[in-house]
Parts: structure tokens; sequence; C-alpha cells
């Protein structure tokens, strides 16, 4: 038999490779999760769902108004071109005349608001208006001049922005203006045209798309929130299932220790009744018994006999014992103790049972286990009980490990065995009174433990896999202890030294 001890961090056992390494992985199952509230998380969904949701909107109301922009844009391009091609193809002598008269007819088509061709400086050489002639080109109400033009940085290339040119809102398309290439090859500033489209169509076109936009993203935003509307009810049904469920377990659980105590009691007045009344008859006989097997000489039948007698009332009387002891209330005094101490003593006592049995014993205990409330001796009957069941499961070996780690719940040990598991039928009624799979069992060993432990103000449980094809199964017992209140430093009087 070979002990080991292991110390793992107390508030976080490692886990423990080997056979063992299951038993502190059980032990997280009790350590809960903080979640956020359902109803923040689904508030933070719909936030990023509405912030999602304009983003798009936003997006595609500027590609929508772009989309405008160049379409404009092109048509605006595409008469300056034919107006320079017209031009090109026209008499050079009636080349002044023809370009008002083309000027005003441009004017007058349909999303034309003005047309005007000016110098770098801004002085106006041809418009659709004639009374503009000669005058300056008016940009947010102030004249054109070198230094604005440069700004707008006219080119070869038609250029197009949201502008107030002379006087209105306009949708304008500017280029440098070259009907001809011979006033740029002596050297002459070349002009600009400037095309004002009227901007009332892309203004309606560009509120209606925005509506539209609106509308599909108010619907699609509606249709989330109903979706995730929905999902919170349904979570919130979810759980209200899942606390319908936990306390249906908690009501059986509660009727179940209900019964057991129910049973406790009826056992209770039954040895209160009968106890007395068995206890001196047995005296009796068996005084009668070993005064008879006295008579017979040694090595006789009828000594053995008697020796049989003695033996089965002894049996007897600690039945008798046994079911006084479990009806009556428990003499339990817990106090602030180390578990540990109480393992390594039950440990002493089983070594050799499981040196004959061929059972590998290994303790492990975490690092930092504070003290638990606890009465030693009547502890340490309820762990004996339990390593001895635990034996009784392994007639061919195996290995008990015996853990000590603590969590909020308190300070936990852990029973593992690799025995022969328990069957899952039998697993609600391990703790009821007379209960035993065991030939000479009088199953009240794992009544009393249940009783002790709750003496203590404690928890145990059960968990067990039965052997398989390989032999072997497992079975785990959990005893959760209530942690002890740290004492406080004791007082220590100090008095001042009087100097000399």
């Amino acid at each position: 038999m070979s002990i080991k001890h292991e110390e793992t961090h107390g508030a976080k056992p490692a886990m423990l490779e080997g056979p063992g390494g299951r038993l502190y992985a059980s032990l997280k199952g009790a350590r809960g999760v903080l979640r956020a509230p359902l109803g923040l998380l689904m508030g933070g969904a719909a936030l990023v769902l509405a912030l999602m949701i304009s983003l798009l909107a936003y997006i595609s109301i500027e590609r929508s108004e772009a989309a405008m922009g160049r379409l404009l844009a092109e048509k605006g391009s595409s008469f300056i071109i034919a107006f320079e091609s017209i031009l090109r193809s026209g008499m050079r002598s009636e080349a002044g005349v023809r370009l008002q008269v083309l000027l005003e007819e441009m004017a007058a088509s349909p999303g034309i608001v003005f047309v005007a061709v000016t110098m770098p400086d801004g002085t106006i050489v041809a418009h659709s208006d004639r009374g503009r002639l000669g005058e300056i080109l008016q940009v947010k109400d102030v004249e054109m001049d070198e230094a604005r033009m440069r700004e707008l940085g006219p080119g070869m290339l038609a250029r197009w922005g949201i502008m107030h040119l002379e006087g209105r809102r306009v949708f304008a398309v500017y280029r440098q203006f070259s009907p001809g290439a011979t006033d740029a090859a002596k050297g002459y500033p070349t002009p600009v045209i400037f095309l004002g489209l009227d901007i009332s169509p892309f203004e309606i076109t560009r509120s209606q798309n925005r509506d539209y936009v609106a509308m599909l993203s108010a619907v699609t935003l509606l249709v989330g929130l109903v979706c995730l509307l929905a999902l919170y009810y349904a979570e919130r049904a979810r759980e209200s299932r899942q606390r319908q469920r936990k306390a249906e377990v908690e009501v059986r659980r509660l009727e179940g220790e209900v019964r057991r105590k129910e049973k406790l009691a009826a056992v209770g007045n039954l040895a209160a009744g009968v106890a007395h009344e068995i206890r001196n008859p047995l005296s009796s006989i068996k005084g009668y018994a070993t005064y008879f097997g006295q008579r017979f000489p040694e090595g006789s039948e009828d000594r053995a006999a008697a020796n049989v007698m003695v033996n089965e009332v002894d049996r007897l009387n600690r039945v008798i014992m046994d079911l006084i002891g479990l009806s009556r209330p428990s003499d339990v005094f817990p106090r602030a103790g180390s578990i540990t101490g109480v393992v390594e003593h039950v440990v002493r006592l089983i070594r050799q049972d499981t040196e004959k049995r061929g059972v590998e014993v290994e303790c492990r205990v975490a690092r930092g286990v504070p003290q638990a409330m606890v009465d030693p001796e009547r502890m340490g009957q309820a762990l004996l009980n339990l390593c001895i069941n635990a034996l009784d499961a392994m007639p061919d070996g195996g290995r008990l490990t015996l853990a000590v780690a603590w969590q909020k719940k308190g300070v936990c040990l852990m029973v593992r065995d690799t025995g022969i598991g328990i069957p899952p039928r039998q697993l609600p009624h391990i703790f009821d009174p007379y209960f035993t799979t065991k030939g000479q069992g009088t199953g009240l060993g794992l009544a009393m433990v249940h009783k002790i432990v709750e003496a203590h103000n404690g928890e145990i449980s059960v968990t067990s896999r039965q052997a398989q094809g390989d032999g072997k199964g497992e079975t785990i017992f959990r005893i959760w202890l209530p942690e002890a209140s740290p004492e406080p430093p004791p007082f220590v009087e100090r008095r001042k030294r009087k100097r000399v």
C-alpha cells in the first residue's frame, strides 16, 4: 500500500493525471458561473442591431446620392461636349454669333438653369442671359476671381458639385472650354464653361431614396427587435422551465428526505419499544449459554454449539445497539478542526485490510484548506464506514482515493473507489435504514453516515458508474462540511512601563 500526499492550490484544485484525475474535476461542478442579466444582453444586441442598420442605411444613401451625382455629371458633360462639337463644325466667322445663340438654345432645354463661359478671372464672355455679358460670375453672392477659380481647379476633364452660382443653388458641371485649338496655340488664357443644372429633381430623388431607405431600415429594425424580443421571451421561458425542473427535483428530494425521516422515526419508535425488552432476555441467554458451555469438555460439539449461541447473541446485541444509535438523537459536537487529521487516522485504521485485499490507498489534500466545523470522532466513524464499504466493493483489489479540497460551498471530503459500482436503481435507497446489498450487512451503516453528516449541518451525495467489460467501475461519495469561522486574534493587554 502506498499513501501519497499531494498538495494542490486550494481555491482551484489542479487536474491530476491517472485514475484520480476525474476526482477533482467533479469538484468544479459546484462552482457557479457568473452570467450577465438576460435583459442587458438583449438590450446590447438591440443596440448593436440598430447601429448596424443605421450604418447600412447611411452607406446605401451615400451610394445612391453618388450614383445620382455621377448621372447628372455625365449629363452635363455630354451637353458641354456636344456644344463644343457644334462650335467646331460651324463657320469661324460666325463663331461669336453662334456661341451666344447656342447658349440661349441650350439654356432653353429642360433641366438647365444657365450656361456661362468665363475667363479665368471670372469675367463672363458668353452667357445664356445676354444681360450678364461682360459681368463677373457670382459664386455664393460673391464675384469670382482668379483665387476662387484656382480653388475650383477646372481642367480638361469635367468636374461637378452642388454649388451656389448666379444666385441659385444648382448642380454645377464645369471644365475648360476649348471649341478649337487656335487660341490655345496663340497663348491666350483658356476660358471655363459653367453648366448649371436644376437641382430639384436631384433633391426630390434623394429625399425619396432617403425615405425609402429609412422605411426599409425601420422595418428591418422592427423585425430584428421583434426577433430579439421573441428570443428574450423564449430564453425566459427556458429559464422558467429550468427553474421549474429544479424546483421539482428539490421537491422530490425533500419528499424523499421526509420519507426517510419518517422511516427513521418509525425505526426509533420500534427501537424504543422493543430494545429494552429484547436486551434483557438476550443477556440471560448469553449468560446461560456461557455457563453450559463451560460445563462441556473443550473441543466437544456441545461446547461449540454453546459458543455459537454466545456469538449469535453478541451479533443480535450489536444490531440492537446500532438500531438504538440510529433512532436516538446524535451526540455530535462540531468544532473548528482539520479534516486532514481525520483522514489520516482512518487510513491508519484500514491499513491492514487494504494490504490484505491488495487495495492501493491514495490521499490528496489541497493546499490551504481551511478548518471545518467537525466532530473528529463521529466524522471518523462516518468516514470509516465509507472506506469499509469501498473495500467491500473491491474484492479483487483496486484504488481507494481520499481527497480534501475546499470551495465557496465549504470543505469537501471525497471518497472514491474503483469497485463494482452501484446500480442506478439502488442509488436513491442507499441511505435508507436496513437497505443493503451485502449478505451479512445490517443496512444501517450508510444511514448512520447520513445522520452524522446531517448533525454536522453538512451534505452528502453519491455518484456511481457500474463496472463494464474491464471490470472496473467507480463510486464517489462527497461530504460537504461548513467552513469554520476565523477566530478573532486574542486580545493582548499592553501596559506602559513607567520610566525611572
